[in-house]
């Protein structure tokens, strides 16, 4: 499941999995109840942040090998949701766009992890030992 090296493993899986359900709850909310972003790039901006939070996280605990279901799940994940808010019609817009930089966030994530940067949660929990 999460890499073994982790002590916290279990507390590093479920931080995974309560931002990738902030995010969907985020993504699904009438427009109407949350503040709106200012712009295209705005918007954007938030889609490729989310998606790069999520890539970067997840690959942080889980072993490199699991990295492309985490590009190819988040990318389901990313094309999902703007089906569902095609389909919701309560004021959410589907836009390919969106879809776009939720990939690019997906791979600026896991490309930081590629070249060096995954052993984040290690390094932390290492920290907290030496405290």
């Amino acid at each position: 499941m999460w890499r073994k090296e982790l002590r916290w493993g279990r507390f590093w899986w479920l931080c995974d999995w309560a931002i990738l359900i902030a995010v969907v709850l985020g993504s699904l909310i009438p427009p109407r109840e949350m503040p709106q972003p200012i712009g295209w790039f705005n918007d954007k901006f938030l889609h490729f942040m989310a998606y790069f939070l999520m890539a970067f996280w997840f690959a942080g605990s889980l072993e490199r090998r699991r990295y492309v279901w985490v590009a190819i799940g988040l990318s389901m994940l990313g094309a999902l949701i703007e089906v569902v808010q095609y389909w919701m019609g309560f004021g959410r817009d589907a836009d390919w766009r969106d879809f776009v930089a939720d990939a690019l966030g997906i791979a600026l994530g896991l490309g930081l992890a590629v070249i060096g940067l995954a052993n984040w949660m290690a390094w932390i929990e290492r920290q907290f030992k030496r405290a």
